[in-house]
C-alpha cells in the first residue's frame, strides 16, 4: 500500500475482472472473501504434520497439532554415531514461518527434554524404547505394546 489515497496496486496476476469485483466489494464482503481465501489456502497446503515427518532429525514419536502450532516429542539424532539418541525425548514447538521472498518454512522451539516419557524394554533386543514408538530404533522390531491412538 502507498501513501496516497488510491489505494493498493493489485498483483498483475490477477484478471482485471476479478480486481474490478473485488474493489466494488464493501468491508463486511472483503472480511468474508479474506476469511474464505485463508481457509482455502489452508486446505491446498501440505499438513503440518507431513511437513514435520519429512523435515525432522531424529525420530518423531508424537505430534499434537494445535492448528497454529504443533507440539513434537521425538528422539533426537545421537552426536555419536549415527542413529538417534533413544535416551532422551526432547520436546519441541513447531509453527509455519513466513519468509520475506513469500514462501514458508517451519520453525522448531526446543522446550527441553521429557523426563517422565513412559519407557519399556524391546521384547526382542531389550533396548530401551519409549512406549509411544511404534518400533524399536534398535532392531527394527515392532513394539507389541504401542496402540494409534486418534486425538
Amino acid at each position: 500500500m502507498d501513501d496516497s489515497n488510491e489505494g493498493p496496486v493489485p498483483p498483475n496476476t490477477l484478471s482485471d475482472a476479478l480486481i474490478q469485483r473485488i474493489d466494488s466489494l464493501a468491508l463486511p464482503e472483503l472480511k468474508s472473501v479474506l476469511s474464505y481465501v485463508e481457509h482455502r489456502i489452508e486446505s491446498l497446503r501440505t499438513s503440518i504434520e507431513e511437513e514435520i515427518e519429512a523435515s525432522a532429525a531424529g525420530e518423531v514419536l508424537k505430534i499434537a497439532d494445535h492448528g497454529a502450532y504443533a507440539l513434537v516429542r521425538k528422539h533426537p539424532p545421537d552426536p555419536d554415531r549415527s542413529g538417534v539418541d533413544t535416551d532422551r525425548v526432547s520436546l519441541y514447538h513447531v509453527r509455519r514461518e513466513h519468509r520475506m521472498d513469500g514462501t514458508e518454512s517451519l520453525h522448531w522451539a526446543y522446550l527441553g527434554d521429557v523426563y517422565n516419557a513412559e519407557q519399556i524394554r524391546c521384547e526382542s533386543c531389550g533396548g530401551r524404547i519409549d512406549k509411544e514408538a511404534s518400533v524399536c530404533p534398535h532392531c527394527g522390531t515392532e513394539n507389541v505394546y504401542y496402540t494409534e491412538t486418534e486425538e
